[in-house]
């Protein structure tokens, strides 16, 4: 009798990979804005101030993620995982101590550049390495699940800081990363399916039907037109989604809703994050990326619209909806497009660059919106500036090609 396979080993990594990528949220904007107004009132700081120490603590970050994503190339997604995770554990407990605006800023360095950065990378790496002709449906599921986790974290972290204060808070999410992830990265992950004797999306040894694609290098990927495309709606969307999400309740309060009601507008938008997460993950195999790109772009244009007029009711919802439209596909292309074109070798020093560019620009978009509003005494003018200048941006990557190895 011949000796039965183990079984495939990705779904599971896929699973973990997701868990992790939802607990990012205490490093992302989604979860921060639940803290801004009380950091404002407690620290006697504005809000220009709050979005200057976000943008440096971002910019910071970034500029790390290049040698971040070399360096889980070089020792793998488990080691790698696990040291972040205990570094990002520390970071957020230390997020309940800060004191002013020195102390804040060093805060945000630590919170983005191991939270919504390097998290972020080494589970996408890790769903990468394990899938190949399957990568896009493996990337739909796991940005269905991480959009709808992600999304509850307003609702908790507010809740939170109402029972307990916002040091606490911070000091409790800390605790819970740690003793979720750090099982999780050091028992739960393989580097890669070769060091189990597997292939990817679970092939049997040996299958011929496996054809190892040609892998750029991080140099000969930077000089791809559709890198430069890609990273183009990346950049705008990280840039006015971060900066939208950061004033969220700011935005939605000067149109009328109340704080409950703009936190629930999370809702919605966490709907069109799981709606377009699934959808254009498992486009990416089937549609031509100058297709879904200027689509991804329309959907932040078009949301940006709705921001400047939305008010309680139907308007606050489809302004929900359709920014989450944007976020779940310029996720999904982000995590499924790298690997497709340059393959998977140097897939950290590739998306290392890409993550350095996207969470970079997410720096800017908070002090954008907040400079904005500042001289207009609106949020109106600098969304719709915003949305024009995106749609024009979106309607030229449909211009570009591919790689040819694409």
């Amino acid at each position: 009798m011949s000796e039965t396979a183990p079984r495939f080993r990705g779904w599971w990594i896929l699973l973990w990979c997701t868990v992790a990528i939802s607990l990012t949220a205490p490093g992302q904007t989604i979860g921060v804005a639940s803290f801004i107004d009380h950091l404002i009132e407690d620290l006697g700081v504005s809000r220009s101030t709050i979005s200057s120490a976000y943008l440096f603590g971002t910019i910071t970050g970034a500029a790390c993620m290049p040698f971040i994503g070399r360096w889980i190339d070089q020792v793998g997604i488990r080691r790698s995982m696990t040291i972040i995770v205990v570094a990002f554990g520390a970071a957020v407990i230390a997020a309940g101590g800060v004191q002013g605006p020195i102390t804040l800023a060093l805060s945000f360095v630590g919170i983005r550049l191991l939270g919504q950065g390097s998290l972020s990378l080494v589970g996408q790496t890790g769903i990468a390495l394990w899938f190949d002709h399957k990568r896009g449906i493996a990337i739909a599921i796991s940005m269905t699940v991480s959009a709808a986790l992600m999304a509850l974290a307003p609702l908790v972290l507010t809740s939170l800081i109402d029972g307990v204060g916002w040091r606490q808070t911070w000091l409790m999410t800390g605790l819970f990363l740690w003793v979720t992830l750090i099982p999780i990265a050091r028992w739960g992950l393989v580097d890669r399916p070769s060091d189990i004797g597997q292939l990817p999306d679970g092939l049997p040894p040996h299958s011929t039907n496996y054809q190892p694609q040609r892998s750029f290098t991080r140099g000969e990927a930077l000089r791809t037109p559709a890198f430069w495309s890609l990273e183009a709606i990346a950049v705008l969307a990280g840039a006015l989604v971060t900066g939208i999400t950061f004033h969220h309740i700011s935005i939605m309060e000067a149109r009328g809703l109340t704080e409950t009601q703009a936190a629930a507008v999370f809702i919605p938008q966490m709907i069109g994050t799981v709606a377009t997460g699934f959808l254009f993950g498992w486009l990416t195999d089937r549609v031509s990326p100058r297709v879904l790109l200027p689509i991804t772009g329309s959907f932040l244009s078009a949301g940006l619209l709705l921001g400047a007029v939305a008010e309680p009711g139907f308007l606050a919802v489809a302004y929900g909806v359709v920014v989450g439209l944007n976020a779940g596909s310029v996720r999904a292309l982000s995590s499924a497009l790298h690997p497709r074109w340059f393959g998977t070798e140097h897939i950290g020093a590739i998306r290392g660059v890409a993550f350095s560019i996207g969470v970079g620009s997410s720096a800017i978009g908070p002090l954008i919106v907040s400079v904005g509003h500042d001289l207009a005494d609106s949020y109106g003018p600098v969304l719709v500036i915003s949305a024009v200048v995106t749609l024009g941006v979106s309607l030229a990557t449909a211009l570009v090609p591919t790689p040819a190895s694409g």
